[in-house]
């Protein structure tokens, strides 16, 4: 079963690198939120989900920032591009929360 994940987030991660940043999100903070930020550290916790199981101190930033980013989401529903961008990065980041969790199972 972790096996499937795996190559679902690996096709996943694959999309979402191919997508370039929103540009008016450098400095556009949705509810407070550094969106550069929230990009870089879930794009993190993503990429150490790939190499293997994360640990507690990664697991629990992949689950609080995929959290805020669903939150966030319908606030940026303006801007089509960011809006399937970071749509894409919740989705990326919820795979990769189910692929641990498969892991430790």
């Amino acid at each position: 079963m972790a096996e499937a994940k795996l190559d679902q987030l690996t096709r996943l991660w694959d999309e979402f690198r191919a997508m370039r940043f929103p540009p008016g999100f450098y400095q556009r903070e949705p509810e407070g939120e550094c969106m550069v930020m929230m990009d870089s550290t879930l794009a993190g916790c993503i990429a150490s989900a790939l190499d293997g199981p994360l640990d507690d101190r990664r697991r629990d930033i992949l689950r609080a920032r995929t959290g805020v980013l669903g939150k966030i989401l319908p606030s940026i529903a303006d801007d089509e591009y960011a809006a399937k961008y970071f749509a894409h990065l919740h989705g990326t980041a919820v795979r990769a929360a189910e692929l641990d969790r498969a892991r430790s199972e």
